[in-house]
């Protein structure tokens, strides 16, 4: 639940007219800027500490011949936090925003073509550690260290990856919105 605090009226418009300034902005240097590349995401309840995610992407890019489609499941377990008043969050906060630390482990198959002919694909093994951090004025610092456990054409590799996310929840005409900063590694 977001608290409103004096500050909240500026804050608010200040970000409106970041939003509106980027809206109007154009691109820098690309001739046709637009890309559409599908993505959806399903998350259904297990018990209080699982649940199940599903995900789907699709890419094609622009200025090569080729085309992949993600298919994924994975197992998120919360591990419980300690202290009794996230205990109480844990409880009552939706999945993602009451948990503090984690894990999801789970299987990612890259389907690929290549001018329209498929080409050998990708199976990936996928085990993340999430925690996160309450920061000031009501900024969340998450982290995310992952291992990606790689076969491409029967050949085995991994991919260590890291990102770092800061969110900020705003509730607009009633909404809740939740912009994000993230870099990965």
């Amino acid at each position: 639940m977001m608290r409103s605090s004096p500050s909240a009226g500026p804050t608010l418009r200040s970000l409106a007219a970041l939003c509106l300034c980027l809206a109007l902005g154009g691109p820098a240097s690309a001739d046709d800027p637009w890309e559409f590349w599908p993505e959806g995401q399903f998350y259904f309840g297990l018990s209080p500490r699982t649940r199940l995610f599903l995900n789907a992407a699709y890419a094609q890019g622009k200025e090569s011949p080729i085309q992949t489609l993600d298919a994924a499941a994975y197992v998120d377990i919360s591990f419980i936090p300690i202290g009794p008043r996230r205990r109480r969050a844990y409880m009552n906060e939706d999945w993602q925003r009451g948990r503090y630390f984690w894990a999801r482990v789970g299987y990612d198959h890259v389907f690929k073509a290549e001018d329209g002919t498929p080409s050998p694909g990708e199976e990936r093994g996928v085990v993340s550690l999430w925690g996160k951090i309450p920061l000031p004025g009501d900024v969340w610092l998450e982290n995310r260290a992952r291992a990606d456990l790689r076969w491409i054409s029967g050949e085995y590799s991994t991919r260590y990856r890291w990102r770092m996310e800061l969110t900020r929840e705003w509730v607009v005409a009633g909404h809740s919105v939740v912009p994000y900063f993230n870099v990965e590694w």
